[in-house]
């Protein structure tokens, strides 16, 4: 009964230092993610700034002028990739010059 206790808290101390690498490699996967679908549009670090959680959810905010139709269509790819959890988006940064 010893033995499967220290078993037990064993592999409870070996979760707990392992869970916080989890959730690095899943923000970590998501930002490559994000990274990768901004690059295909140019001139995207120009108008948006993004968060990434420990969870993979994604937090971005686009330039206030940004045109609907590249928001949604640059929304839709971040909503569909299988590396994001979840996308909270708007538009209220600041204008951008390129638009």
């Amino acid at each position: 009964m010893a033995v499967r206790l220290r078993t037990l808290v064993f592999v409870l101390v070996i979760a707990g230092f392992l869970n916080p690498a989890f959730a690095d490699g899943e923000r970590l996967r998501a930002d490559a993610a994000v990274a990768d679908i901004l690059f295909d549009y140019d001139g995207a670090e120009t108008f948006a700034s993004y968060a990434v959680g420990d969870d993979g959810f994604v937090d971005i905010t686009f330039a206030r002028n940004m045109p609907d139709p590249l928001y949604s269509e640059i929304l839709q790819r971040l909503q569909g990739h299988e590396q994001i959890t979840g996308v909270l988006a708007g538009k209220t940064g600041p204008t951008c010059r390129f638009f």
